[in-house]
């Protein structure tokens, strides 16, 4: 059988790696690596990040990709859930325009663009990677923050570096505060307090002032 032809077993995979490459093809890693690297060119294969893969047969029988590209922002670092940017828009926090999947990750900050868009991972410390909730979106489940983590992230890498956070910073940042609830702001306070800095504790005040001003 011609060896692209073979790529026809891999189409129902969500996405897969050498590893699995490995395993339909009897060749040396050169060989593997060389026809890849056609593969890409030929657009048979398209590449995720280096080193993992999805066939276009597979994205074209997907009736909406955004629940796709949001399983894959979790698989291209692990672990890592969606958040900051790209959920506080979701919830109208942010009013801006976000064009990237924005997540946090337990390991270094990275950044991978391919042909579905441009996917951010920025670091917390171990203790910090909570408050996200997996969520069904078709076949797919996404790790996804909460409402109030992702505000929290947001607002933590914001200000990680400011030693005394302002409100005419907040107010700098254009949130759109009437979309938290109360048992958000509550929920937001318990990562603030978890954090263990003192410059935390006082935010969900400012944030609440803000909110009424």
């Amino acid at each position: 059988m011609n060896q692209i032809k073979k790529l026809k077993y891999l189409e129902n995979l969500s996405y897969f790696n050498k590893v699995t490459l490995e395993q339909y093809y009897d060749l040396s890693k050169n060989g593997l690596y060389a026809n890849i690297n056609r593969w890409l060119k030929q657009g048979a294969l398209i590449q995720l990040r280096k080193g993992l893969y999805v066939s276009p047969r597979y994205l074209q029988t997907l009736p909406d990709k955004q629940p796709y590209c949001e399983f894959i922002a979790n698989k291209l670092r692990e672990p890592s859930y969606l958040s900051l940017e790209y959920v506080l828009q979701k919830y109208s926090i942010l009013t801006e325009a976000v064009y990237a999947f924005t997540s946090i990750t337990l390991k270094c900050k990275r950044t991978y663009r391919n042909s579905l868009g441009t996917f951010v991972y920025r670091n917390l410390k171990e203790d910090l990677f909570t408050g996200f909730k997996i969520l069904s979106r078709g076949q797919f489940e996404i790790k996804e923050a909460t409402k109030a983590k992702a505000l929290f992230d947001y607002l933590y890498l914001k200000t990680f570096r400011i030693p005394v956070i302002s409100k005419e910073f907040l107010t700098s940042l254009r949130l759109n505060l009437d979309e938290m609830t109360t048992k958000d702001f509550l929920e937001f306070s318990k990562y603030c307090k978890q954090s263990g800095v003192k410059k935390y504790s006082k935010l969900p005040k400012l944030l609440e002032d803000l909110r009424y001003d």
